[in-house]
């Protein structure tokens, strides 16, 4: 066996080792996911089992059953990205207060673009204006104009509080679409404010001519017969007719 064939089967064992290297590693990942999820729900089960105050969400508090109202964390509410109406339940720890979502409710995905007003951040969809979270909006480094992707309560559709999830340009960030598309003119859509409206900007650019390739007319049959080149036909010329005169008898 020379060297080369040596290397080139060293070369494939140590492709076989990554594959299997990183086979392993998604599998523990999925593994991991699980564990938490597990965790999650035992945790769940486990703290409405505890003493506490529970209600629904509305955007910034949990409304008790009895109306009283406790602010929510907006880093909690934002990182779990509470939806209005979901349960949660407050219960103390060590002398602090917890906040723990027991229950979610039915979602809706809506899309729509970011307005600010008074400092504050809205989503203006098909649907209605909805307030979302200003530290979501920090967090994903929104600006006004940008497509975003938010949920409401399926159920209650004219809710004042809508959970941001994510900005369309945090998916097209990099990708060549996004740089087709910048270089050809995007169309920003115009946002209400208080006094003014911001207008549409479109940029646009100038496309390149387009030659139309040059069409072929297709003949018909009877066209065709009467385009093919007949053979030039050459006339014999008739040979003068000889007189026979009779030979005189002797």
């Amino acid at each position: 066996m020379t060297e080369n064939e040596l290397d080139s089967i060293s070369e494939r064992g140590l492709d076989d080792l990554r594959k299997i290297v990183a086979l392993t590693h998604s599998n523990l990942e999925k593994i991991s996911r699980i564990l938490d999820n597990i965790d999650k729900e035992k945790r769940k089960e486990m703290y409405k089992g505890m003493p506490g105050v529970s209600g629904y969400f509305d955007g910034a508090y949990l409304i008790g059953e009895d109306g009283s109202k406790y602010e929510v964390p907006a880093n909690y509410a934002a990182k779990s990205r509470i939806v209005f109406g979901d349960t949660l339940k407050m219960i103390e720890e060590d002398g602090k207060k917890l906040f723990k979502q027991i229950d979610k409710v039915p979602r809706k995905r809506l899309e729509g673009i970011l307005s600010k007003k008074e400092g504050k951040w809205y989503l203006l969809s098909d649907g209605g204006t909805y307030k979302v979270s200003d530290i979501a909006a920090e967090f994903h480094k929104a600006e006004l104009n940008d497509k975003a992707v938010a949920y409401v309560p399926e159920n209650a559709l004219n809710a004042s509080y809508a959970a941001l999830d994510y900005l369309e340009k945090e998916k097209l960030a990099g990708s060549p679409q996004q740089a087709r598309e910048t270089s050809a003119g995007t169309v920003t859509p115009a946002i209400p404010t208080k006094n003014k409206e911001v207008n549409a900007s479109v940029v646009e650019t100038k496309k390149p001519e387009v030659k139309k390739p040059e069409v072929r007319k297709e003949l018909s049959r009877t066209e065709k017969r009467s385009a093919v080149v007949k053979p030039k036909v050459v006339e014999k010329t008739a040979k003068p007719e000889q007189k026979i005169t009779p030979k005189p008898e002797q």
